[in-house]
């Protein structure tokens, strides 16, 4: 048996409740783990900038692998790598969106770089939700053409009614079977859906694994939580995984244990097999 180093945790249903907040004693747990030298990391669908809402109220500085595995940022807000869509590959998706008159969204790396979060494309009217996510986000979002768009986008999102957005993803995979991946899930705490279209190879163990190079580690020693289809990549791969109780049914076919939900703090549960593997292994 390998000791596990790292705890990687998904946000949204599993560490993070009513939206940015830390039940306090998940917190304090996760807090003494981490001073133990089990690195705790996140590792997320969000844009790094919502990211940090959470971080802060977790009260210590992690790593974060966000936006699904494109971008990796370290506990100082610095950017260890990003992997981008070729311009081709964003014209191809902006065209197959358009043809389907829904409104997708290029998440960039703005934080402490300057300019948008993320700008959604305004050839074809917004739907309601788009408009909404738009005027919420207002500080840090901005309005485009993304066919004519010079730089290169960490991720293509979109917001709406779940038919319309698999629609739109059938149609990428008829065009371009192999080359992107694609999730949908409940947005959370609304009736509608949000969808993410990133290069195949991109998901959070593609983050996760550059992440465990950087600190010299395998899957061995790496213990990762959450609880939509998103996850499953690092479900999948870490060599101790669990679900949260109350994620997507789903989900518990690639994990290797369930948890209690996240706002009972079934992140204790973890720690505690955490604490208790090790001790295993420290006591042979």
């Amino acid at each position: 048996m390998e000791p596990i180093k790292m705890l990687a945790l998904d946000l949204d249903g599993t560490l993070a409740v009513n939206g940015h907040e830390v039940l306090p004693a998940t917190r304090a747990a996760l807090e003494a783990l981490h001073a133990s030298g089990v690195e705790v990391v996140i590792a997320t669908g969000r844009r790094y900038r919502t990211t940090r809402f959470v971080i802060d109220n977790l009260g210590f500085d992690v790593y974060a692998v966000c936006n699904g595995g494109a971008l990796l940022k370290s506990p100082t807000m610095e950017t260890l790598n990003e992997t981008l869509f070729p311009r081709e590959q964003m014209a191809w998706l902006v065209e197959i969106a358009r043809r389907h008159g829904l409104s997708i969204f290029a998440q960039r790396d703005a934080h402490g770089r300057g300019g948008a979060d993320f700008i959604v494309d305004d050839a074809v009217p917004w739907s309601p939700q788009v408009e909404k996510y738009f005027v919420d986000n207002r500080e840090w979002s901005s309005r485009g053409d993304l066919a004519r768009a010079e730089e290169e986008f960490l991720v293509v999102g979109m917001m709406g009614e779940e038919v319309h957005l698999r629609g739109f993803v059938d149609d990428v995979h008829a065009d371009y079977d192999g080359l992107f991946g694609s999730v949908i899930v409940p947005h959370i705490d609304t009736d509608y859906f949000y969808g993410e279209i990133t290069q195949a190879h991109v998901h959070k163990w593609y983050g996760l694994s550059a992440l465990c190079a950087h600190f010299g580690i395998s899957k061995d020693n790496l213990c990762a939580a959450g609880d939509q289809l998103n996850d499953v990549p690092m479900l999948s791969e870490a060599a101790h995984s669990f679900a949260m109780g109350n994620g997507n049914p789903e989900v518990r076919r690639y994990a290797k244990q369930v948890c209690g939900a996240h706002d009972a703090d079934g992140i204790l549960e973890i720690i505690e097999y955490i604490e208790a593997h090790n001790a295993r292994i420290s006591a042979r």
